[in-house]
């Protein structure tokens, strides 16, 4: 199942989560080859380098600097996972309008969270509470949460309206990033030792098989190890996070939020800082006030505004009971 996508009405960057965790990749990269150059030049101490030297240098320093730089991914993934979603004041607010998409984020992470996503919106979607602090359905979906901006208005990409993402989070996401960003520096610290080892092994059947070349090894154990460990760590929170959502209904509670339906959600407003816009994350309740046949996103809401208004109010209108 699909998840659901929105673009930027204008200016924003959707993949502004790349640059920061690429910052990591190519932070862990030049520490890498930095310590892995300097390995190297310590094994030569000054003594004459062929071309054998040479190219087991190059090896050294580029797999060292390919582990680390795998480490500096899954370490950086996790860091911007924790700390992308900044809550504005009031942090708490209820919306109303069509379910303009509705769909989960199914596959493996980190490349899909696994959450449940939906966009609200259409010529429906309004404010209902809090009513007492001057906000604005246009505030909602432009105002930047204290340290979290900038946050720009977003589009339904199906049906080109207005709206507001909104989310249930997955655990499969929270515990695959920590679980990936574990696993990929025990792997790499497993692949050092790893090597160390087999570079005795091998020294002791070859009767010394060289300093550079013993360094080589353990710079391949080393890649190998990161990657391995973090896709490791990542698979196996992955499962544990399924174990969770499994436990709390969470496909339930997804499930129950329809698309082309005249809905109210109510949840935690955030600036989702990865990808530059204003989402409900999480939505902690979602109350169904009615799914009008044609439904509302092929309608674009023309009749949603009144019905919503009036329940909102607390008088349910003539028609079709949620």
């Amino acid at each position: 199942m699909a998840g659901c996508s929105v673009v930027h009405e204008g200016a924003g960057d959707p993949g502004a989560a790349e640059g920061r965790v690429l910052g990591w990749v190519w932070g862990g990269a030049a520490l890498g080859a930095a310590a892995g150059f300097l390995s190297a030049a310590g094994a030569v101490a000054g003594g004459p380098i062929g071309l054998g030297a040479a190219l087991a240098i190059i090896g050294i320093v580029g797999f060292t600097a390919l582990g680390l730089a795998i480490v500096g991914f899954f370490v950086g993934f996790a860091v911007n996972w924790f700390d992308r979603l900044f809550a504005h004041e009031p942090s708490n607010i209820t919306m109303a309008g069509c379910i303009l998409c509705a769909g989960k984020n199914t596959g493996f992470p980190p490349w899909n969270d696994n959450d449940w996503t939906f966009n609200l919106g259409g010529p429906s979607l309004s404010l209902l509470a809090p009513t007492d602090a001057g906000l604005s359905v246009n505030e909602i979906r432009n105002r930047d949460a204290p340290g979290g901006g900038p946050a720009f208005p977003v589009l339904d990409p199906s049906t080109r309206q207005p709206a507001l993402h909104c989310e249930i989070g997955s655990h499969i996401g929270d515990y695959a990033a920590v679980g990936g960003a574990v696993g990929s520096v025990a792997g790499a610290i497993g692949g050092a030792i790893a090597g160390a080892a087999i570079c005795v092994a091998l020294g002791l059947a070859t009767f010394g098989i060289g300093a550079l070349l013993c360094l080589l090894v353990v710079a391949i154990a080393i890649a190998v190890g990161a990657a391995v460990g973090g896709l490791a760590g990542d698979a196996i929170g992955a499962g544990i996070g399924w174990i969770a959502d499994e436990l709390d209904d969470f496909d339930e509670r997804g499930e129950a939020i329809t698309r082309g339906c005249l809905m109210i959600l109510n949840g935690r407003w955030v600036t989702d800082s990865s990808h530059q816009w204003n989402e409900i994350h999480d939505i902690e309740s979602a109350t169904l006030v009615e799914c009008p046949d044609p439904p509302c996103d092929a309608t674009v809401g023309a009749a949603g505004g009144p019905l919503i208004a009036a329940v909102g109010i607390g008088r349910h209108p003539g028609g079709r009971d949620p």
